[in-house]
C-alpha cells in the first residue's frame, strides 16, 4: 500500500546523520514506561514479559484512575518483581493517578518522576498486549547511538489482519506531520518511543490525551531535533480480544483540532521552545563560496526545487494550496504568498506557485467577479443585480465590495482547492503507482542507515 510519500525527503544530513559520540562520562539510563487503564487482562503480561526481556531496568506503570482489576494486579506484580542485586529493591514501581486524566497526562507523570529517580531516557509501550516486549531492545540500541533523538516505532501493517481504519488513521497522521515538522515520520501513532528526558521536558504541552504523542512530535521537530523510526512488530487481537479505549468520533476531531492548530502555528510564525544545543554540526569543507554566477549553481537550484516533495500527496497538496492562495483576494502577492505558504508547509515550491498563478490575467476578473457574487449571496442572501466584468474597478472592489470579496474568495478558493487537490491526487495515483514494499525499505534505511533521499 503507497501512501504518497515515497518522494519525500527525511532532514538534511548535516543535522541529521551527523551525530558524535556521546560525550565522556555520559551515562545513558532507561526506564520503561507503561501507561495503564483498565487493562486488567493484559497487564500483567505486559509487564512480566519487559521485566524479563530487560533484566536491568527499571519499569514504571502509571495506573491512570483504572476502575477495574488493575490496581490490585499492579500492586501484586510490584511486590513480587524484586531485583536481588539491589538488595531486593522492586523493580517494577507504580504510580497512582486518582482519576483518568488521558494517556499523555499519565506520560508526563511519568516522565516527571523518571527523571527526579536520575533516568536520562523513558522507553514507552503499550499495556494493551499489541506490542512485542523483545522490539524494545531495538529502540534503546538505536538510542545509545543517537541518544538525543526522538526514536519511534514503526508498526508493519501489510497484513490482512490489520484494520483498515488503522491504516488510514497512520497515513493520515503521516501527511498532516509532514507538513507540520518536514520529517518523515511512517508510523507517528507508535506507541513504543524512546524520549531523551532532558529535551522532552522542556517542551511546551496543550493537549493530555492521545493527541499528546503527536504534539510532542511537532514539537520535538521544531525543537530542532530529529525523529527516527525502526520496524516493529504489531499484533492484532481479534475485535473481540482488543482492548482499546480510543473514540472513533470525539478522538478523531482532537486529532483534526490539534492538526489544525499546528498548521496554524506553523503558518504565523510564532516562536516555538527549542532545545539547548547539545552539539555544533561541522560546517562544509572546501566548498568556498557558491558560485551564484554561474549556470551550474542556478541549474542545480532548479533541478532541487523542482525535484523536492513531488510525491502524490505532497504534489496534489502543492496544487490545492495555490488554487486557494489563487482565489484570495491579495492580488498581486499570490506569488509571494505561495513561496512563503510552500515553505512552511514543506510542499513544492514550483507547483504551489505555478498553481497560484491561476489568478493572472485575464482570468483575474472573473475570479473577482466570482468571489464578489459568492460573497455577496452568503452575506446578503441574494445574488448581485446587472453586474458584469465590465464595471468590476479596483475603487468599487475596496469601497463596497470588500467584504463579499473576502468571504467569497475565501469560500471559493477552499472548494476550488479542494477539488484541484483531489483531481490531481487521483490522475497522478493513477499514473505512478508504487508498491508497499518501496515504504518499508524506506522507512528501514531512514532509520538504520544515514538519512538521504528517499526512493
Amino acid at each position: 500500500m503507497s501512501t504518497g510519500f515515497e518522494n519525500a525527503q527525511p532532514p538534511s544530513p548535516t543535522t541529521a546523520a551527523v551525530r558524535p559520540a556521546p560525550r565522556a562520562g555520559q551515562r545513558l539510563t532507561f526506564v520503561v514506561v507503561i501507561p495503564v487503564y483498565n487493562h486488567g487482562d493484559t497487564v500483567a503480561q505486559v509487564v512480566r514479559a519487559v521485566l524479563e526481556t530487560l533484566p536491568e531496568v527499571c519499569v514504571l506503570a502509571v495506573n491512570d484512575g483504572s476502575t477495574d482489576q488493575t490496581p490490585r494486579i499492579l500492586t501484586e506484580l510490584a511486590a513480587t518483581s524484586t531485583d536481588q542485586a539491589s538488595g531486593g529493591v522492586g523493580r517494577l514501581r507504580v504510580l497512582r493517578l486518582p482519576r483518568n486524566r488521558g494517556k499523555g497526562f499519565a506520560l508526563c507523570t511519568a516522565f516527571r518522576a523518571a527523571a527526579k529517580m536520575g533516568f536520562s531516557h523513558a522507553v514507552t509501550i503499550d499495556a494493551d498486549g499489541q506490542h512485542v516486549p523483545t522490539d524494545l531492545v531495538r529502540l534503546m540500541r538505536l538510542a545509545r547511538l543517537f541518544p538525543d533523538d526522538l526514536i519511534i516505532g514503526d508498526r508493519q501493517m501489510d497484513f490482512a489482519s490489520v484494520p483498515a481504519s488503522s491504516r488510514r488513521g497512520r497515513d493520515f497522521s503521516r501527511y498532516w506531520l509532514w507538513l507540520e515538522t518536514g520529517q518523515d515520520v511512517p508510523d507517528s501513532q507508535c506507541g513504543l518511543r524512546v524520549y531523551p528526558l532532558r529535551h522532552t521536558l522542556r517542551l511546551r504541552h496543550w493537549f493530555q490525551r492521545f493527541d499528546f504523542e503527536t504534539e510532542t512530535l511537532a514539537r520535538y521537530a521544531w525543537a530542532g531535533r530529529v525523529i527516527r523510526s525502526v520496524p516493529v512488530t504489531c499484533v492484532y487481537f481479534p475485535p473481540a480480544q482488543r482492548i482499546s479505549h480510543f473514540r472513533p468520533v470525539l478522538d478523531t476531531l482532537r486529532g483534526v483540532r490539534l492538526n489544525v492548530l499546528l498548521v496554524i502555528l506553523r503558518l504565523l510564525l510564532i516562536p516555538c521552545r527549542r532545545c539547548e544545543p547539545w552539539f555544533l554540526p561541522e560546517g562544509p569543507r572546501g566548498g568556498g563560496r557558491p558560485a551564484f554566477w554561474r549556470w551550474e549553481f542556478w541549474r542545480r537550484a532548479l533541478g532541487r526545487l523542482t525535484r523536492a516533495n513531488v510525491s502524490p500527496a505532497l504534489a496534489s497538496t502543492a496544487v490545492g494550496v495555490g488554487i486557494l492562495i489563487a482565489f484570495l483576494p491579495v492580488y498581486g502577492l499570490q506569488t509571494l504568498l505561495a513561496i512563503y505558504v510552500a515553505r512552511r508547509l514543506h510542499l513544492n515550491i514550483v507547483l504551489t506557485v505555478a498553481a497560484a498563478q491561476l489568478s493572472s490575467p485575464p482570468l483575474t476578473p472573473l475570479l473577482l467577479l466570482a468571489s464578489v457574487e459568492i460573497g455577496h449571496f452568503i452575506l446578503a442572501g441574494r445574488w448581485l443585480t446587472r453586474l458584469s466584468w465590465h464595471r468590476i474597478s479596483w475603487h468599487l472592489v475596496f469601497t463596497d465590495w470588500l467584504a463579499p470579496a473576502v468571504v467569497g474568495g475565501l469560500l471559493s478558493g477552499v472548494l476550488a482547492g479542494a477539488a484541484g487537490l483531489l483531481l490531481t491526487r487521483w490522475w497522478l495515483g493513477r499514473r505512478r503507482p508504487r508498491p508497499a514494499s518501496a515504504l518499508l525499505d524506506s522507512a528501514r534505511r531512514y532509520a538504520l542507515g544515514p538519512p538521504g533521499r528517499l526512493p
